[in-house]
């Protein structure tokens, strides 16, 4: 029986469901209201595309690793974006922004 139990933890959740089930969530609002996260078009059946959203701020902000004219995020200056691994998710990614975003050094910017 523990054979059994051992075979079933070792299974592996191919990828795709991995993020049927984060969309699901996104969609759903599962979370603390922050952060909101879902597929930039409804009919990417690949999961390739994806926004998401920072909620709370109702004005441009201005912040280090944050291209100030496009508001692109440069994934090599965040370090969970430069060591990504596929366990994160969009939402983890977005709280970890919005930790930045209120951290000292962002805080004090223009």
């Amino acid at each position: 029986m523990a054979a059994t139990t051992a075979a079933i933890m070792a299974v592996k959740v191919p990828h795709n469901f991995q993020l049927l089930e984060e969309l699901e969530e996104g969609q759903k609002g599962v979370g603390d209201d922050t952060v909101s996260w879902g597929l930039e078009d409804d009919e990417d059946m690949t999961f390739t595309r994806w926004t998401g959203m920072i909620i709370g701020f109702l004005t441009k902000i201005n912040m280090n690793r944050v291209n100030s004219s496009n508001g692109v995020v440069d994934p090599r200056a965040i370090s969970m974006l430069a060591k990504w691994q596929n366990s994160y998710s969009i939402k983890v990614v977005l709280q970890e922004l919005l930790s930045l975003m209120m951290s000292d050094e962002n805080m004090k910017l223009p």
